[in-house]
């Protein structure tokens, strides 16, 4: 059971330090998400403010607002991103937050529009004026970890086409930095050393905080944990998991995924299980392989726990093999949609051998 499994001992070389000459001991592929000789970003991650003229958010409201906003279902409802009304004379005072959002048009003389007119190029304004709107990203511009998004139409009407077309471009990007920045925080230390895979078909940047869960070699399972040393119900536990099997045709869909999830929290995690009716079942995308996905609630009725997880099942076609990436969180203090964000950068370091 997740609550008091014992660590399983990991080999020497897990902890060992990686002192050759040229090894890499670190993931750095998200160390450019943070650009350090700016000032330090302030806010939360999930704060998104925005700066619009009321004229012209009475109309955008119903798209840009309902897409910064919208929410997925865990163990309950968890929005994306928090937006918050800002006033235009707190522009300078805000400016160093990490998200921003600037609406406006060329046809106005309205604090908003007048502030986006003189904050970007003659090039941008004039790609407006030809295209009639358009939206525009600015990463670090103020301070070291930031994402200042424009909105610009050539005319209010315009801008409120221009809003409904960008409305979940602006949420992916949101969605994306908002990413990016977990995998940067994930990624500070040191990675579990990459001599440890070789004996499997995979490999995998796993944060040294970590420690082994499960080693199945027969059934072909691996799991990872993270858990604070003492017991603190403000520190989530997180676990990432890979299961594989060969399968000469790809006979991957949800029913196969929904079906192996299940034994794997049977076998592994002491009785896990979810109801399939209420999870999130998608085609999804992993690692450029089409696959499927699960999202939503675990609960452990022995135990009376739960938490949130997630699954991506896939077929490779040139190894001919199925992999089950999962990873599930056990938080009963807060929010579990940031966690398996984290989760997802973790387990989107995999490579297929």
């Amino acid at each position: 059971m997740r609550k008091y499994i014992l660590f399983i001992p990991l080999l020497f070389v897990l902890f060992a330090c990686t002192q050759e000459k040229g090894k890499i001991d670190r993931y750095t592929i998200y160390d450019k998400v943070i650009d350090h000789s700016k000032p330090l970003a302030m806010g939360d991650d999930r704060d998104v403010y925005v700066f619009c003229d009321s004229i012209n958010w009475t109309g955008l409201k119903p798209f840009i607002g309902s897409a910064i906003e919208q929410q997925i279902n865990i163990v309950y409802p968890e929005k994306y991103f928090n937006l918050i009304m800002a006033d235009i004379k707190d522009a300078q005072k805000l400016s160093k937050y990490k998200n921003l959002l600037y609406i406006g048009h060329l046809d106005s003389d309205l604090p908003v529009s007048t502030f986006v007119q003189k904050s970007l190029s003659k090039d941008f304004i004039k790609r407006v004026q030809n295209s009639g709107g358009d939206l525009f990203a600015a990463e670090n511009a103020n301070c070291c970890d930031q994402i200042a998004l424009f909105l610009l139409g050539k005319d209010a009407k315009t801008l409120q086409k221009v809003g409904a077309l960008q409305a979940e471009n602006i949420f992916a990007l949101l969605l994306k930095r908002f990413t990016q920045r977990q995998g940067y925080y994930a990624y500070q230390g040191k990675v579990i050393d990459p001599s440890f895979f070789d004996k499997y078909p995979f490999s995998l940047k796993i944060p040294d905080t970590y420690r082994l869960y499960s080693n199945d070699s027969a059934g072909r399972f691996l799991s990872f944990i993270y858990r604070a040393r003492m017991e603190n119900r403000e520190v989530p536990d997180k676990y990432i998991s890979i299961y594989y099997e060969p399968m000469p045709e790809n006979k991957v869909d949800l029913a196969w995924l929904i079906s192996k999830r299940q034994e794997i929290g049977q076998k592994y995690f002491e009785g896990d299980e979810f109801d399939p009716e209420l999870v999130r079942k998608e085609p999804f995308k992993f690692k450029k392989r089409d696959g499927y996905r699960l999202l939503g609630a675990w609960k452990n009725m022995k135990y009376a726990i739960g938490g949130g997880f997630q699954s991506y099942g896939f077929w490779d076609e040139k190894t001919k093999t199925a992999y089950i990436v999962d990873s599930s969180v056990f938080f009963p203090a807060g929010d579990k949609l940031p966690v398996l964000l984290e989760l997802y950068v973790i387990s989107n370091s995999l490579e297929i051998k």
